[in-house]
C-alpha cells in the first residue's frame, strides 16, 4: 500500500501538483534543507513547492524563485486563531506530499492536519503514526544535508548534495551596494566582514580575537572590514568597536534578507557558527566558520563546493555540544593566525586584483 501510494503521489506531483517541506526551527537549519528543495524542484519541475517555518527562517525564504509560497507558523503561545487560519490555508493547498525536517509534535501535527496524501517525517515516538512515511536515516549518515536528503527517498528525488543556495535579487543586491557605498566602502578594494555574534557562548570566538584579526586585516593590502550583529547582539558588535574604532565599518541590526544582500557583496566572511554563517555560504560568498562545541562535518559539509572552511582545534573534550562550558578551550585555542591563513586562502582566486563587488 504505501509503495501505491508512493507511485500514485510521484505522478500526481510530476502532472503539476503541491508539496510541502517544512523546518520550524532554526536559521540555519532552515538553509541546510535547501538542497532537498532543489532536489524536489529537479525532479518535479513543474511542481509548486510551498515550506512552512517560523521566524527568521521564513522571512529568509520569502522571494525565492524555487518557492510557490512561504508559510509561517506562529510564535509559541500565540493566538490559536492563528494556527487554525494557518491549517485551513494549507489544506486549501491540496498537497500531494508534504515533508516534515523537524518532527516534533508540532510540526508533525501540522503535517497531518495538512491533508496531505504522503506524509514524511522521522520515525519518533507516537508522532510516527501521524505520518504515512515514518523514516530512520541510515547508520554513517552525518551530514545535516544528506539527513534531509534522506526524507525525498521515498518520491525517489536525486539524493547528490549540493550547496544550499539563496536567491538574491537584483533590487536587493542594489540597495545592498548603495549601503556600501554610503559607508564609504570602495568597491575597487577587497571587503571582508565579520560576524561576532552568536546564541551561545560555546559558539562565540573571544572578542579580543576578533579584534585582533580585524587589526591585521585592515594591514592587507587595503582589506576593507565591515562588522555584522543580528538583533540583540549589538553588545559583541559594540565591544570590537571600542577596541577598533574606525578601522572598520559598524552595521545595525537589520532583516536577514538584507544581511543576505549585503553579504553577498562581500570578498570574504569570518563568522562564528551560527545561522549567519550558513547565510555567507549560501549567497556564495567565501566563508571561515568558526566552530567551538558543535561538529563540523555535521554543521559544515560545505568544503567540497567552494571556498568555505570551519576553523576549529582539536582538542580531547571536542565535540561536546554543550550549550555552556568552564573553560571554552575550543574556542579560546583558535589562533588568530589560524583564521586570517584560511580566510586569505578562500579569497584567493576570488579577488583576482579587485572586489567580488565588482560585477556581481
Amino acid at each position: 500500500m504505501t509503495d501505491t501510494l508512493a507511485k500514485e503521489v510521484t505522478a500526481e506531483l510530476e502532472a503539476g501538483g503541491r508539496i510541502l517541506v517544512s523546518r520550524l526551527q532554526y536559521l540555519g537549519d532552515v538553509i541546510l534543507t535547501l538542497p532537498l528543495v532543489d532536489a524536489l524542484r529537479r525532479r518535479f519541475p513543474d511542481a509548486e513547492i510551498d515550506y512552512l517555518s517560523r521566524g527568521p527562517g521564513a522571512d529568509v525564504l520569502e522571494g525565492e524563485p524555487s518557492l510557490k509560497a512561504v508559510f509561517r507558523v506562529p510564535d509559541d503561545g500565540g493566538e490559536r486563531g492563528a494556527t487554525v487560519k494557518l491549517v485551513r490555508e494549507l489544506r486549501r493547498r491540496k498537497y500531494a506530499a508534504s515533508i516534515d525536517l523537524y518532527s516534533n509534535s508540532r510540526s508533525a501535527l501540522l503535517t497531518w492536519l495538512s491533508g496531505a496524501k504522503l506524509r514524511v517525517g522521522e520515525a519518533r515516538r507516537g508522532r510516527r503514526h501521524l505520518y504515512t512515511h515514518a523514516t530512520r536515516s541510515p547508520n554513517g549518515v552525518r551530514s545535516a544535508i544528506d539527513f534531509h536528503l534522506h526524507f525525498g527517498r521515498s518520491l525517489d528525488i536525486d539524493a547528490t548534495p549540493v550547496r544550499p543556495a539563496l536567491t538574491i535579487t537584483e533590487a536587493e543586491s542594489r540597495t545592498a551596494r548603495e549601503e556600501l557605498t554610503s559607508l564609504d566602502i570602495m568597491d575597487h578594494r577587497p571587503v571582508v566582514g565579520v560576524h561576532p555574534g552568536g546564541k551561545w557562548e560555546v559558539k562565540r570566538w573571544p572578542t579580543a580575537s576578533f579584534v585582533e584579526l580585524i587589526e591585521r586585516l585592515t594591514r592587507h593590502d587595503g582589506i576593507q572590514v565591515v562588522v555584522f550583529c543580528g538583533h540583540g547582539e549589538e553588545p559583541y558588535r559594540d565591544a570590537v568597536k571600542e577596541q577598533v574604532g574606525d578601522k572598520a565599518t559598524y552595521l545595525p541590526a537589520r532583516p536577514i534578507r538584507q544581511t543576505a544582500a549585503v553579504i553577498d557583496a562581500l570578498d570574504g566572511m569570518v563568522v562564528c557558527d551560527g545561522g549567519v554563517m550558513h547565510i555567507a555560504v549560501a549567497v556564495g560568498t567565501p566563508t571561515v566558520g568558526i566552530f567551538g562545541s558543535s561538529e563540523p562535518d555535521i554543521w559544515f559539509p560545505y568544503e567540497t563546493f567552494g571556498p568555505y572552511v570551519p576553523a576549529i582545534v582539536p582538542i580531547s573534550c571536542r565535540p561536546c555540544h554543550s550549550h555552556f562550558c568552564d573553560h571554552l578551550s575550543c574556542l579560546h585555542r583558535l589562533t588568530v593566525d589560524n583564521v586570517e591563513e584560511k580566510l586569505l586562502d578562500v579569497m584567493r582566486g576570488e579577488l583576482h586584483g579587485t572586489s567580488r563587488m565588482n560585477g556581481r
